[in-house]
């Protein structure tokens, strides 16, 4: 079912944006125009990502500093200092329509 999230003028370029729909907590990612949606927590300690920042195509945690590849939430590093592995972020089908950001969630 697709739900609405806010205007695409509501994040800025290269910006991470926390929401909730239908009780889903979800990470909104700018990366370069394109919008991408995730689930919002690390899956290390559950830390908020809107709280981490962007390199390249990647979000970084701010806790430990694991990194998730924004377009399909794929773990790209664990924690800092951690060797046991960590689990990938859902990543959800986004669209923009009549300059709306929206989601599509199971």
């Amino acid at each position: 079912m697709w739900e609405t999230l806010f205007g695409i003028n509501k994040i800025d370029n290269n910006s991470l944006k926390a929401v909730t729909v239908s009780g889903t907590p979800l990470l909104v990612a700018n990366l370069n125009g394109s919008i991408y949606v995730t689930d919002l927590y690390c899956t290390h300690e559950q830390t908020d990502l809107s709280e981490g920042f962007i390199e390249k195509c990647n979000v970084i945690c701010p806790a430990h500093f694991a990194s998730f590849n924004i377009k399909t939430g794929h773990v790209v590093s664990g924690p800092e200092d951690e060797s046991s592995p960590i689990g990938n972020l859902k990543s959800y089908p986004t669209k923009i329509e009549k300059g709306m950001v929206m989601v599509e969630l199971p």
